[in-house]
């Protein structure tokens, strides 16, 4: 628990308000879970990626369903979305208010305290084969229905959420027709020795009332958020030393390998450089910071600017790429507001979200900001470039305050 019926149910009753294509939104509801139906080798295939968990608190599950929707917000209309969102809010409320009461652990031992109050060891995972019970009570009670296993068989289907893969959603193997055929009614309705009917329906009225609050109060983050000076850096030879890293392992590589010839220019798509990079991925996306990219970060944040970390570096190709991330600038005391990954185009991403500053060592960024609207500082120097420029973190906020008086100027 909360189990995909739960989750579907919860949907159900807030969109008595919503009056959204329900059929969507269930779909949208039980999606954070087909990380479980991933292949290893297709793509994404991380439960804290689809669930948006928050390393950076210590205890318990932290689903930072605030993220996603200030991520895509943009979206909130498309009911795929909106199922999503709703998906991580009541997986938070259920698993810290709701599971307690059914199921907890003791010494170590995961136990179930069932209807009888006769408590027993959760061995074979006993609570997950009393959840299809309810589930499929549930089916019943809610008219649920059959879904759509394929995604060519749902009109108006759109998702480009970054952090999951629906490979894993659609298809034989996919989440949908393990829903469809797992959790559904039999010959026999078995009252389930864990979970009470009538309870199970005031937890799921609980937490219908507890999402709509969050709803509301999700809404006031993003219109004080929308107020916020947004500030986009880079990570990759903007924050961190990811070159002098490149340039280590690159002359490692060639010791390893002394018939490649260390004076031919290696191109994108050539199998020797594709084989560096599969060989050294992981070690290179973890460099020392910039010196004084750190305090600078910290003033930002104390000051009330929103700083967001930015790298178009592909999920897939790295092992919980942004879990270690957050772990690493943790470890060197980096500290930001949200970290974004994976995106396909860092112009559309700035654009998208509306951001005021891009701090950056590329050009090619430095010239898409500037033609979506956003003021780009470029880290290093550039002599042709006659912008905003420097390799000296300390300057760069100078330089972050100095466009925000003119901006401030020129609104007067």
């Amino acid at each position: 628990m909360p189990s995909a019926r739960i989750h579907e149910v919860v949907a159900k009753k807030i969109n008595e308000e919503y009056g959204m294509d329900e059929r969507l939104l269930r779909l949208g509801t039980i999606s954070p879970d087909c990380w479980r139906n991933v292949e290893p080798e297709s793509g994404v295939k991380d439960k804290y990626l689809t669930h948006f968990w928050d390393f950076r608190i210590k205890e318990g599950q932290a689903n930072d369903y605030v993220e996603f929707y200030l991520k895509y917000y943009d979206q909130m209309n498309n009911p795929f979305y909106f199922g999503y969102l709703l998906h991580l809010i009541t997986d938070q409320y259920w698993k810290t208010y709701i599971d307690p009461k059914y199921t907890f652990e003791e010494d170590g031992i995961e136990k179930c305290k069932l209807r009888d109050g006769t408590v027993i060891v959760d061995k074979d995972w006993f609570s997950y084969y009393e959840s299809l019970k309810i589930q499929k009570r549930l089916y019943k009670k809610y008219h649920l229905g059959l879904l759509p296993i394929h995604e060519k068989d749902i009109p108006n289907f759109e998702c480009s959420i970054d952090e999951l893969n629906i490979n894993g959603l659609f298809g034989l193997k996919g989440t949908v027709h393990y829903v469809n055929t797992k959790v559904v009614p039999s010959n026999r309705d078995e009252q389930s020795t864990l979970y009470d009917d009538d309870e199970i329906e005031k937890d799921l009225e609980e937490t219908a009332l507890f999402v709509k609050k969050e709803l509301t109060r999700l809404r006031k983050i993003k219109e004080a958020d929308d107020l916020k000076i947004k500030i986009a850096v880079d990570i990759d030879d903007t924050l961190l030393c990811t070159k002098e890293l490149e340039d280590y392992y690159w002359n490692l590589f060639l010791q390893e390998n002394p018939e490649i010839d260390p004076n031919q220019e290696y191109l994108w798509g050539n199998p020797i450089l594709a084989k560096f990079w599969a060989k050294y991925r992981e070690k290179m996306a973890f460099g020392l910071p910039k010196e004084g990219a750190s305090t600078t970060l910290k003033s930002l944040l104390d000051n009330g600017f929103r700083v967001d970390l930015l790298s178009a570096r592909p999920l897939e190709k790295y092992a919980s790429l942004k879990k270690k991330l957050v772990e690493h600038f943790e470890s060197l005391n980096i500290d930001y507001t949200y970290l974004n990954l994976g995106f396909y185009s860092k112009k559309e991403f700035l654009k998208k979200h509306n951001y005021d500053i891009l701090i950056d060592n590329d050009m090619r960024y430095i010239e898409e900001a500037e033609s979506v609207g956003v003021t780009p500082i470029l880290y290093g120097r550039n002599p042709e470039y006659d912008g905003y420029q420097s390799n000296n973190w300390d300057e760069i906020l100078l330089i972050i305050q100095k466009i925000i008086s003119n901006k401030q100027r020129n609104m007067v």
